[in-house]
C-alpha cells in the first residue's frame, strides 16, 4: 500500500508543522505508531498509527480534512504532526490560511 510506504519512508526525516514551521523529527515509524520529537522541547511524542490513518482515510474519502477536524475527529493532542506527516503523501496538497487544509 502507497500509503504505509510513504509514512515508513518518512523515519529518520525532519518535517515542519504546515502553519508555524516548527520543526520536528520522525524518530521511529512502527505498525502501530510513530514517533517524534519536536525541536524546540526534545521530548518524544507518541502518534498512533489509528490516528494518521483515520485522518487519512477521512482525506481520501472526502477529498480534504482540516487541522480542526483531526484534532476533534482522530488526535486532540498531535493535530499538526499528523497534517504535516499525511502532507507528504502522494496527491496530497495543503494550504494554510485561512485554516489549514489538506486536499487530495
Amino acid at each position: 500500500m502507497e500509503f504505509w510506504k510513504s509514512i515508513i519512508g518518512l523515519q529518520g526525516k525532519v518535517l515542519n508543522t504546515l502553519d508555524q514551521g516548527k520543526p520536528f523529527d520522525i524518530s521511529h515509524v512502527s505498525s502501530t505508531r510513530v514517533n517524534i520529537i519536536p525541536h524546540k522541547s526534545k521530548i518524544e511524542r507518541t502518534i498512533y498509527m489509528k490516528e494518521i490513518e483515520g485522518s487519512y482515510r477521512k482525506l481520501k474519502a472526502i477529498g480534504r480534512i482540516t487541522r480542526v477536524e483531526i484534532e476533534a475527529e482522530f488526535s486532540p493532542r498531535n493535530p499538526a504532526y499528523i497534517a504535516a506527516i499525511l502532507s507528504t503523501l502522494p496527491g496530497v496538497r495543503y494550504h494554510c490560511k485561512p485554516i489549514i487544509t489538506l486536499n487530495m
